[in-house]
């Protein structure tokens, strides 16, 4: 019995490294494509918001409240800029909540940024603090937009009836997956801050991918 408690223990301490984090962008650009097609399909998100949304991420985050507590996953991180829409910068999340408030399942999310600060706070991997009450609930489909919706720091959409959003929002750590990065630019140095100003672009091989998720942007 010993032995088998040991093992459970060391299985969920391991659980957030070994979940699929940090993938290759080539295998997040078509799931997020997925997950964008899936929400906008069902008329989920609210396509004026959307419009002027200064950023978008789109995760899959698995939630971890039995025993170790937090959550965490990865996706991409897409800012709008004079070009249009930039290319993808590969992240990952851990620690803290997402809006989320039940344990061990996958959970897709999508995630409007409002303003070009919090587009930035998110291309530097920074650390959203326990209380993000920026956070709330995005209108649904066709809803009236008011100004307190397009005032906000994020606008959160959720593929999860039974998750619990605008709670907890915070305490969650943002890291750029920077080999993730490189592979799929091509450019062993290249940063986020380059990829979201469209300074590194998409490389010719890649725009394939990329014009799915860019179709439903529109």
């Amino acid at each position: 019995m010993k032995k088998i408690l040991q093992l459970l223990l060391a299985t969920l301490i391991a659980l957030p490294a070994t979940n699929g984090w940090a993938e290759s962008l080539d295998k997040l650009v078509p799931d997020c494509a997925e997950i964008l097609g899936k929400m906008k399909r069902e008329d989920m998100i609210n396509m004026e918001l959307l419009k002027e949304a200064k950023g978008i991420v789109i995760l899959n985050t698995t939630s971890f409240s039995i025993g170790i507590g937090g959550s965490g996953g990865d996706g991409i991180l897409i800012a709008k800029t004079d070009k249009g829409w930039s290319g993808p910068v590969a992240i990952t999340t851990d620690g803290g909540t997402l809006g989320i408030d039940i344990g061990g399942a996958n959970i897709d999310i999508v995630i409007l940024l409002m303003k070009e600060g919090v587009v930035s706070k998110w291309g530097n991997g920074d650390h959203f603090g326990t209380s993000s009450a920026g956070a709330v609930l995005g209108p649904k489909g066709g809803a009236t937009v008011d100004a307190t919706m397009r005032n906000r720091d994020f606008n959160v959409y959720i593929w999860n009836s039974g998750a619990k959003l605008g709670v907890n929002f915070g305490g969650f750590d943002v890291n750029i997956n920077e080999e993730g990065n490189a592979d799929f630019y091509g450019k062993p140095m290249v940063s986020a801050k380059d990829i979201l100003n469209s300074v590194a672009e998409v490389p010719a091989s890649k725009k394939d991918g990329m014009a799915r998720i860019y179709d439903l942007l529109k």
